[in-house]
């Protein structure tokens, strides 16, 4: 009976101590956050495209990364899907948009207009733009409806249109600029400042392959505009003061089919160009299970921002896709201990809750098929530039040659210890449970260890003191003899 209790005081006796105590939690740690090991390969998908079709991808040439060479200055391939980037070329640098930056005029009209409303051309949308910039020549004091105008935004980049729905939506092109600019951070967009509606050059009048993609993947939820994007003939009836219908023809060549660039799988796009930007195209193009968003900017000659194009969608359909290989993603302890670190830095004092990390993993991804998703590179990246908005970094994944993915991370259950009414409501809603104070833990700890250690003491003392007892005798009798 002796053994068994000395036994269960000297199991206690470890738990309670920090040695315990830390393999507990090791435990705890291990069970909740490592990550698994996928060891499932992706299966064989069959090639779709034909022969020649594979020929003419191989023999494009290459970067040092595997991708096509393209001569623009700035691109991005985006899947519209989930805004995965598969391919970035300086896509983050400053740009000027030309005629791209139609896209964001034509959204907001759609969004704050009426397409049954009458739009009357203003002195200033008449004259206050460049005559030799694009235009459907119209009239000061011509009408025409918002549906026309729209069509002739999107089809001929009617820099004059742009200007007539500006003010019939917003009173004048500076308070519809307004508009834009916040639309634009509503949507994501960090590197992009608008000063007028059509595109025509300004030196404060820019953005970037990254955030015009952004701003195409948003109009693409609206039905009118891809039905507009999309449309390669427009007849525009007469007006109050002209009785000929004008005709409206695309100048997006990816979809005009007697055009050298005609490309089938492309469903839309707009275009852009001034001296100062070059040739840019805003595009999307659908093949399989793929719809892709491609952006290409300062290309020189303008034209190649077909060609530009073209190989990157092709390259993207042919060598990419879809796999869930993130769907159980968890992050490291070792990275909710940065993240903490940072925000008690941030906040100067400590967490009182329980830190979570989140971000949308849950989709389905593009991946290369040379890549092996198991092995891919997650790392995160903290920044507390948008700590306001809940998101404390970027969640990465990339191999040594591509960027897979980049999303926002939030965080969630920290509450400052500074702050009593924060804790009092974590409290009441049970996002907190009440903890001891360290110290009494601490006292309360070191009491229970010398209750077991005086508990061992007394069992095995008495043993020790009886047992020395008996030897002493036994060498006295010998002494004796």
């Amino acid at each position: 009976m002796k053994k068994i209790i000395t036994s269960i005081l000297i199991l206690a006796l470890v738990f309670l101590s920090p040695f315990g105590q830390a393999y507990c939690y090791a435990e705890e740690w291990d069970e909740e956050y490592i990550e698994e090991d996928y060891s499932d390969e992706s299966e064989e998908v069959e090639e779709e495209s034909s022969t020649e079709e594979q020929e003419a991808t191989t023999e494009e040439p290459k970067d040092e990364h595997g991708f096509p060479v393209i001569t623009c200055q700035s691109a991005i391939v985006m899947d519209a899907s989930t805004g995965q980037v598969i391919y970035e070329k300086d896509g983050y640098s400053k740009q000027y948009p030309a005629s791209t930056t139609k896209i964001m005029t034509a959204l907001i009209a759609l969004e704050k207009g009426n397409m049954n409303d009458t739009l009357v051309m203003s002195e200033n949308a008449i004259w206050g733009i460049d005559r030799d910039s694009s235009n459907i020549g119209l009239d000061v004091g011509e009408e025409i409806s918002m549906k026309d105008g729209l069509y002739a935004i999107l089809m001929s980049s009617a820099n004059e249109v742009c200007v007539g729905a500006a003010e019939h939506i917003s009173g004048s092109t500076d308070a519809f600029v307004s508009l834009m600019n916040q639309r634009a951070k509503e949507i994501g967009c960090t590197n992009t400042n608008f000063t007028n509606v059509n595109g025509l050059h300004n030196e404060n009048h820019y953005t970037c392959a990254y955030d015009l993609a952004i701003m195409a993947r948003e109009a693409l939820n609206n039905p009118t505009f891809r039905e507009m994007s999309a449309c390669t003939y427009y007849e525009v009836p007469p007006t109050n003061l002209i009785s000929d219908t004008r005709y409206l023809w695309q100048n997006n060549e990816l979809i005009c089919g007697t055009s050298d660039y005609y490309y089938s799988y492309c469903t839309g796009g707009k275009t852009g160009y001034t001296d100062e930007a070059g040739g840019t195209l805003v595009s999307w193009a659908s093949y399989n299970d793929m719809e892709l968003i491609c952006v290409v900017m300062n290309t020189q000659p303008k034209n190649n921002i077909f060609q530009d194009s073209i190989k990157l969608y092709n390259y993207m359909f042919y060598n990419y896709y879809r796999d869930s290989f993130m769907l159980d993603f968890e992050f490291s302890p070792e990275q909710l201990t940065e993240v903490q670190n940072t925000l008690n830095s941030y906040y100067g004092c400590e967490n009182a809750g329980q830190l979570k990390l989140t971000a949308d993993t849950k989709k389905e991804l593009l991946v290369n098929y040379s890549a092996d998703p198991s092995k891919l590179w997650k790392s995160l990246d903290i920044s507390t530039d948008r700590i306001n908005e809940g998101i404390i970094g970027t969640l990465t994944v990339y191999d040594s040659n591509i960027t897979y993915l980049k999303l926002p991370v939030y965080f969630s259950g920290y509450i400052r210890s500074d702050d009593p009414e924060a804790i009092r409501a974590a409290y009441a809603d049970g996002t907190l449970r009440k903890i001891p104070e360290k110290t009494a833990v601490s006292i309360l700890k070191k009491i229970g260890i010398w209750i077991i250690v005086l508990a061992i003491i007394i069992i095995f003392l008495p043993k020790r003191i009886s047992s020395t007892t008996k030897k002493k005798r036994k060498k006295s009798k010998k002494k004796r003899r």
